[in-house]
């Protein structure tokens, strides 16, 4: 008799085109791998996957297994978030997220998915958005928390919670308020990675003619950037959310500027697969979360 464990590795050797690498995703070897192959192979009486230039390939057969078994993993998962208790959904999720989400709502979602789903385990990586998603695409990752959706194949997105850029100083730092780009462009100024959203609107912001060369420092660690504009280093341009403390205990202020910071929109995204329910399940319970302010 068929069984899904067999149907669903069957799915990611022929998703990952590699039964190491399938066996990785699955958490065990790769002669068990090959033995669930072998053993679903045997019962259907069909050849499903062959070795084509060093990758795995489903054959014709493989190919009408496939369909079929993609559709009742996909109908398991539905049924278990449908009708099962929540504690019986088990696993591993690996989670991406980009900073700003570390520093605003993370925690309270942690504690929440604790309650939730007692025994579903997060594996949480921090990075920055192009990495999530180049990571969401090789399926290395199963949700990711990012910045703006993300438009690929295969992909679906939720709106998760959205953060105005601010322009943040150290109480030592005097300027004039409001503060023109002109002046801005007179000191240090500190985001988010190169390559990312925010740092390519300030570059293109303090292009424009007949401002001073400015110096725009790139940083993965928000933090980083939060304890150097409070030494005095320079002017932060990051979301004011991720400031809260610094900002009600003074260490850091607000600076009213001329300049229209950009709105930054956060995403949850995962990959359609047989398996989506749960990074779904999981995606709705961020948004929740993240529209309790």
């Amino acid at each position: 008799m068929v069984d899904f464990k067999a149907l669903e590795t069957l799915v990611w050797v022929a998703t990952l085109q590699s039964f190491h690498r399938a066996a990785a995703r699955l958490n065990t070897t790769q002669p068990a791998v090959s033995q669930r192959i072998a053993q679903l192979e045997a019962e259907v009486g069909q050849r499903l996957l062959v070795r084509e230039k060093r990758q795995v390939v489903p054959t014709d057969a493989g190919r009408r297994v496939l369909d079929y078994a993609e559709r009742l993993l996909k109908l398991r998962a539905e049924m278990l978030h449908a009708v099962a208790d929540r504690s019986a959904i088990r696993g591993t999720l690996r989670l991406g997220v980009a900073e700003t989400i570390v520093h605003t709502w993370l925690p309270r979602f942690v504690e929440r998915m604790a309650k939730a789903y007692p025994g579903l385990v997060l594996e949480i990586e921090v990075d920055i958005t192009p990495n999530l998603r180049d990571r969401l695409v090789a399926q290395e990752l199963d949700l990711v928390f990012a910045l703006g959706a993300f438009a690929a194949a295969q992909l679906k997105n939720l709106p998760l919670s959205t953060y105005k850029l601010a322009f943040l100083a150290g109480p030592g730092l005097a300027l004039p308020q409001p503060v023109d780009l002109a002046t801005l462009a007179t000191h240090p100024i500190m985001t988010f990675s190169r390559n990312t959203k925010p740092y390519l609107v300030l570059r293109e912001m303090f292009s424009a003619p007949g401002l001073p060369p400015v110096r725009i420092h790139a940083s993965s660690s928000m933090a980083t950037i939060l304890r150097m504009a409070e030494d005095g280093l320079g002017i932060a341009a990051v979301p004011e959310a991720i400031a809260r403390l610094e900002l009600a205990s003074g260490r850091l202020r607000r600076l009213e500027t001329t300049v229209v910071l950009p709105e930054l929109d956060f995403f949850a995204s995962w990959r359609m697969t047989p398996e989506a329910a749960t990074p779904e399940a999981v995606a709705t319970i961020a948004a929740e979360v993240a529209a309790e302010r």
